[in-house]
């Protein structure tokens, strides 16, 4: 199914982007380590977590499942709407965009020898929130419609996407129109959303 493709992979891009952009920050403050291990092990533990919590949505009928996965979603692109056109219409940006650093509370640093244990907790903070906002759009729809190897594609294809065109953007991220894209997403996510409560109003 294309549709949960599509959702996978602009949902998970735009959330892995602001992951991967806090992550190249502190990489360039002179903390490579601490941005790459917490990235990785943050979004591995949210994985870990999602599997145990599989076997729960079988307690749910499937019909209201897929109601309050297409509920989620269209209220998600919803938010992301309204957020990103506020921001537009003042020309704001997200911190996160603006001053990663500030943003997490990292203050650049010369030459580091030590592993940053500090350093790395905020980092593996930041990416287990945005992992746990990629499993809020992946995990109902992928529960609700079983459509797993689109889902999975979509997910392992924006990873790759995004990390690659962090290293091709290499410090230019700031030029990024992240308000536009992250636009672009929520309505993407509204309309799908939206259109899916349409057809379970239909099909009850």
């Amino acid at each position: 199914m294309f549709r949960p493709f599509l959702t996978a992979f602009s949902g998970t891009a735009v959330e892995f982007f602001e992951t991967m952009a806090i992550a190249y920050a502190i990489l360039r403050a002179g903390y490579p380590r601490e941005a790459i291990s917490a990235t990785v092990i943050g979004h591995v533990l949210v994985f870990i977590s999602a599997i145990f919590l599989w076997p729960a949505h079988t307690l749910i009928p499937i019909f209201w499942f897929r109601l309050v996965a297409a509920s989620l979603l269209t209220l998600m692109g919803f938010y992301w709407t309204v957020k990103s056109l506020r921001r537009s219409s003042v020309g704001q940006r997200p911190r996160w965009a603006t001053d990663p650093l500030g943003k997490v509370g990292v203050v650049p640093s010369g030459a580091v020898t030590n592993f940053s244990t500090p350093v790395f907790l905020v980092m593996l903070k930041s990416s287990v929130v945005e992992a746990l906002e990629i499993l809020l759009v992946v995990f109902p729809i992928g529960a609700a419609t079983g459509a797993w190897p689109g889902i999975v594609a979509g997910v392992g294809l924006a990873i790759a996407v995004v990390t690659l065109g962090v290293i091709l953007l290499h410090g230019q991220l700031k030029r990024v129109p992240e308000v536009r894209l992250k636009l672009a997403t929520g309505l993407l996510l509204f309309a799908i959303g939206l259109s899916w409560l349409f057809e379970l109003t239909n099909s009850k």
